[in-house]
């Protein structure tokens, strides 16, 4: 089943027009968006009250939810490497 990806245009503001492109690319990998399934480094979050996923992308790591009801992907953040700690404390 193939999923349509969401993304806010917000989340590039802060991303180096040389970068945004490789990471538009990485994102298309989220139609198949579960860990193990399709191309990526996709791993679950745990201990996240909502079920949520990341994929890294060089330095960046994309945050996103499924829902499978929808068939959609919601990409909520995408951040440095180290940013996601500060960001959302221990994940």
């Amino acid at each position: 089943m193939k999923f349509d990806v969401l993304v806010l245009p917000d989340l590039f503001q802060d991303i180096p027009p040389d970068r945004e492109d490789q990471i538009k690319k990485a994102l298309k990998k989220l139609k198949e968006p579960y860990p193990g399934r399709g191309e990526g480094d996709k791993k679950e979050i745990k201990g996240s009250e909502d079920t949520a996923y990341r994929l890294r992308i060089g330095e960046y790591r994309a945050f996103y939810r499924i829902e499978k009801e929808e068939t959609k992907v919601y990409v909520f953040d995408i951040l440095t490497a180290d940013q996601p700690h500060k960001k959302y404390g221990r994940l």
